[in-house]
């Protein structure tokens, strides 16, 4: 730390008290070396901002040599101290100083400026009658105080609207496999029979959601993008009535409703744009210009094909084409509002049929049980990703049950435009150490009205 060739002040520091309205200045005084008889040193500590600005004077210690304390202390019964600026104040003597560091304490009303204070040591020597005066002046310390401590931090949840009426959507990628130009269901036909096991796997767990209602049941069948078009249309609609054919006998409840449409989209134009933006194919950017770029089927496949003399044809053909030979099965629910008994089995068996106000009411129950309620604020997150209450409150989760500062500014900084993630995000900086960052939003907070800021701030003086 900080030392000098007499003293040293290295064991100084400074402390933010419990109650988080004052602070404590402890100044630490050891001697290096043996103090001359006639000499006495007066130390002035001085706590200052870090840009100068502001500052507190502190009581000076006087320390003094063996002769000049004895003349001090005769001059003092003889009440003839007058205009002796070095015997003021308290007045040590050298020879009482042992291997126990000199401590002298002071505490203060704590104002946001400390934070990131200094506590400077303003030294002044005075020798001999015949001898001038001596200043040096020390960094003893710099000061990392928290802007506000832990009982300071409020973690606002907000309850989210109720509704009345859950809307619930899912899908499912059937990947049965026709012979070629057929439409003929053939179990045993590839890999059909998992492939149809899969199928109705997605259909029965979507059936026995409780407290759903189906509304609509949305069959689109979809080609690769070879062949004539019309043609691959025709094909596909034939092959989307096989499997709605096949759904339908298997599961009667679907005659009962009210949306059931089958339709052969035809040639998936769409999934293979979306198919090459995402791989590593060269020519790539080429690809995506012809799809773009062309308007029907045998402009783009002509283009394709003259691509490194059919070899980027030849590939999509075989790795890329039989990913979009696909029906797809959407399934669309209204579901009831959960009770407080049903929401723990619905969060771990379906909880994205779960409103953001029933994951509210989980997560609390889970906070009164002991039980830490992160994953329920996370999905909550994940599922309403465009929710400032969900950022919210996901966000002060990571704060009050992980610690994690890092977690909870990621999920803020997006919607700092919002007034109310301003507290968090101070509290995030300061559980970092950013003092000075933490003041700012805090500052920008108290601006916007933050009413926790406001109760901080009638608790620290400005």
């Amino acid at each position: 730390m900080y030392k000098r060739q007499g003293w040293d002040y290295s064991k100084s520091r400074v402390e933010r008290s419990t109650s988080g309205n004052k602070i404590d200045i402890i100044l630490s005084i050891v001697p290096l070396v043996k103090q001359k008889k006639q000499e006495i040193i007066c130390i002035s500590p001085v706590y200052m901002s870090a840009d100068g600005k502001d500052s507190v004077l502190l009581d000076h210690i006087c320390i003094a040599g063996k002769k000049r304390y004895k003349v001090i202390n005769r001059r003092k019964a003889l009440h003839n101290l007058t205009g002796d600026e070095a015997a003021c104040g308290k007045v040590i003597s050298f020879e009482k100083l042992g291997e126990i560091p000199l401590l002298f304490k002071k505490n203060i009303p704590f104002e946001r400026w400390m934070a990131d204070g200094r506590l400077v040591v303003r030294e002044r020597s005075y020798g001999c009658a015949e001898c001038g005066v001596r200043k040096h002046e020390v960094l003893a310390l710099r000061a990392n105080i928290p802007l506000f401590t832990e009982k300071d931090y409020v973690y606002n949840f907000i309850e989210p609207e109720k509704v009345l009426v859950k809307c619930y959507e899912d899908s499912f990628d059937c990947k049965v496999t026709f012979p070629v130009a057929r439409h003929d269901l053939q179990k045993q036909f590839a890999d059909n029979s998992q492939e149809l096991i899969r199928l109705e796997k997605f259909i029965s767990e979507n059936l026995n959601i409780k407290g759903a209602i189906l509304k609509t049941v949305h069959i689109k069948g979809y080609a690769s993008p070879e062949g004539e078009f019309d043609y691959n249309r025709a094909l596909a609609q034939r092959r989307t009535r096989t499997l709605s054919e096949y759904v339908y006998c298997r599961y009667p409840s679907l005659k009962k409703v009210p949306v059931y449409i089958p339709e052969g989209v035809g040639e998936d134009w769409e999934g293979l744009r979306n198919i090459i933006m995402s791989s590593s194919l060269p020519y790539k950017e080429e690809l995506l210009s012809i799809i773009d770029r062309y308007r029907n089927d045998v402009e783009r496949e002509s283009a394709i094909r003259k691509l490194d003399d059919g070899k980027i044809y030849d590939t999509l053909l075989k790795d890329f084409y039989p990913g979009l030979r696909r029906t797809t099965f959407s399934l669309s629910f209204d579901i009831r509002p959960y009770t407080m008994e049903e929401l723990p089995d619905i969060f771990e068996m379906k909880p994205d049929c779960m409103s953001l106000h029933e994951m509210f009411l989980l997560a609390k129950m889970y906070a009164s049980k002991g039980k830490v309620p992160v994953p329920v604020y996370k999905k909550a997150y994940e599922q309403f990703p465009g929710d400032v209450v969900a950022a919210l409150n996901y966000a002060n989760a990571l704060l009050k049950y992980n610690r994690d500062a890092d977690g909870a500014l990621r999920v803020l900084e997006p919607i700092r435009y919002d007034s109310r993630a301003l507290f968090p995000m101070a509290i995030a900086h300061n559980m970092k150490g950013d003092w000075q960052q933490a003041e700012q939003i805090l500052k920008e907070a108290l601006e916007k009205g933050n009413i926790h800021a406001k109760r901080l701030s009638g608790s620290i003086q400005k």
